[in-house]
């Protein structure tokens, strides 16, 4: 989670209001911060993923005025009108543009500092280190609007970058330039770059790289014009609109103007400042919280946490919420803004008097560990994957077109895209990695999958599996069937195979693993193209079994029993 610094007389100007150091303390850590340091005019702390809005001293001096009730409720901003066309040329890889622009700032040294700083935070969390999307700010008035974003040759590109003195071309740039040089790999490839100009072409930035020297925000800009490009439009328009919000808390007073977005084919307005709403239900709230609050004290919290509140009827109110606070999604998120304006010091531990259950292991999990005990008499070595994985690993490289998986809507790497719906690819994965090691490797895991499923509310269901391997030199499909066979003797159970076929195994050599009558796994010798793309050069032989069906079969034996 990103740490943010900010002076403490920074965030007195910002409130209007001096703050008791210890009382500080204690309303940044009711905003879920964890404080680092705080001395010498410097507070640090840790602020969660998922409040952008407080990576920057504009936005905690905001949060804090609610909470102590110098301003409560939403915060207002002076919106102007749409000023600015925005025009887009085809910037077919990174094709989406937010802009907009505040007025009648007053900003000093600290004032910048921290403006950068939210810029940077948000690139490296929500923008996934500027790979989709990135953040420019520019001093207005050295610009002459419309403002133009498209595609130029790299070997036409020349402007003097940001903390520089001399001119450089594109390409030169992604060479020379300390940001060329960190985040240049993700324009490296093309022939042309993006390009962000004005109508006299002056060069404002060269997204996602770096901004231009002769547009760059200064202790003595007024008027600031803030873009936001990349490959994700929601995640474009929330950055924007985060930029915009804080930056607008250094108005005096602050004036918002939106921009035009205009392609060929479609065009838009920004930024999006409008208010979501949301109902919530007093009860639902204290059944959650475990108090007996009030609808006017529920009102009351929920303002202090910069909410606008209105009594719909009784024991429901109508919450509108911020645009800057991305993080609410569900009534959930309401009922923890009012456990934290109310202040979780102050909620006192006990036991549920009705909903409460006595806790004991899950029986999938003992009959887990009988498994993992099982796998490792026979000799196996237990590894430990992640659940996410990729569509490289878990399809492309078992020859499986159009599978169907569960995808990350924001994953946080290109390594961690979509969760596992088998674990034998990882296993793969694992062994390669292990080669070096030497032969025979017999390796085994037992974990969560996900399963595409249509019929279910979710649209998905988890499974509990154990896939195994074994990498030799002479190894077949049998020897699976070996460790199979004594797992399920095991068990006081008895598996058959039916013959079958699947594209990551070797035709004639692949069976579905039947236990009375129903399928409750796979077993085969790996397909040599699958061992190909793994850089494994010695056969495999695999399976993977669904313990839950499994565990149903073993549960059911034991009833014969007795």
């Amino acid at each position: 989670m990103p740490v943010v610094d900010v002076r403490i007389s920074d965030i007195e100007r910002l409130l209007g209001k001096s703050v008791d150091v210890e009382e500080l303390r204690t309303l940044v850590e009711s905003l879920k911060c964890e404080v680092e340091r705080l001395d010498d005019d410097i507070l640090e702390y840790e602020a969660t993923h998922d409040r952008p809005d407080l990576f920057s001293a504009e936005g905690l001096a905001r949060a804090l005025q609610g909470l102590m009730e110098i301003e409560i409720g939403l915060r207002r901003f002076r919106f102007k009108d749409y000023t600015v066309e925005v025009q887009v040329g085809n910037v077919y890889y990174r094709p989406y543009i937010a802009c907009a622009i505040v007025k009648n700032l007053r900003l000093d040294d600290e004032g910048v500092r921290q403006i950068m700083q939210l810029q940077e935070k948000l690139h490296m969390t929500y923008c996934r280190n500027r790979r989709r999307a990135s953040i420019g700010v520019y001093d207005l008035d050295t610009i002459k609007p419309p403002i133009k974003y498209l595609l130029v040759p790299k070997d036409e590109i020349k402007f003097v970058p940001l903390e520089c003195a001399e001119s450089m071309r594109g390409d030169e740039i992604l060479k020379r330039h300390p940001k060329g040089i960190e985040y240049g790999h993700i324009i490296a490839e093309y022939d042309e770059y993006p390009l962000l100009i004005d109508s006299e072409g002056t060069v404002l930035s060269m997204p996602p790289i770096i901004n231009s020297e002769d547009t760059k925000v200064t202790p003595k800009t007024k008027n600031m014009f803030i873009d936001v490009t990349g490959t994700d439009l929601r995640t474009v328009m929330q950055m924007l609109t985060i930029m915009v919000c804080n930056i607008a808390e250094r108005g005096a007073p602050e004036v918002i103007e939106g921009t035009i977005v205009v392609a060929p084919t479609w065009s838009y307005r920004c930024p999006d400042l409008k208010t979501e709403t949301l109902k919530l239900n007093v009860d639902y709230v204290n059944d959650i919280i475990g108090l007996s609050l009030k609808q006017d004290d529920v009102a009351k919290y929920l303002m202090m946490m910069r909410h606008d509140v209105e009594k719909e009827f009784e024991g429901t109110l109508r919450v509108s919420i911020a645009p800057y606070r991305i993080d609410i999604l569900h009534e959930i998120d309401l009922v923890e803004d009012v456990a934290m304006a109310y202040g979780y010091d102050k909620l006192e531990p006990e036991l549920p008097i009705w909903h409460y259950t006595i806790g004991k292991e899950d029986p999938i999990e003992r009959f887990t560990r009988l498994m993992r005990e099982t796998l490792v008499g026979i000799g196996f070595t237990e590894v430990a994957n992640y659940m996410l994985t990729n569509v490289d690993i878990i399809a492309r490289r078992m020859r499986i077109e159009g599978m169907k998986l569960v995808e990350l809507e924001n994953p946080i790497s290109e390594r961690f895209t979509v969760v596992r719906t088998w674990i034998i690819p990882q296993l793969l994965e694992i062994a390669s990695l292990n080669k070096v090691m030497g032969y025979p490797l017999k390796l085994f895991e037992a974990g969560d999958v996900v399963i595409p499923d249509e019929s279910l509310e979710n649209r998905a269901r988890s499974e509990r599996h154990l896939a195994a391997i074994i990498a030799s030199p002479d190894i077949t499909v049998v020897d699976a069937l070996v460790v199979l066979n004594a797992v399920a003797r095991g068990l006081g159970l008895r598996f058959t195979y039916r013959n079958a076929e699947h594209p990551s195994f070797i035709e004639g050599r692949f069976g579905l693993i039947m236990c009375r009558n129903e399928q409750v796994g796979i077993v085969g010798e790996v397909h040599p193209e699958v061992l190909e793309n793994f850089e494994l050069d010695v056969p495999v032989a695999a399976f993977e079994l669904n313990l839950n069906r499994l565990h149903g079969h073993y549960l059911r034996r034991v009833e014969e029993l007795l």
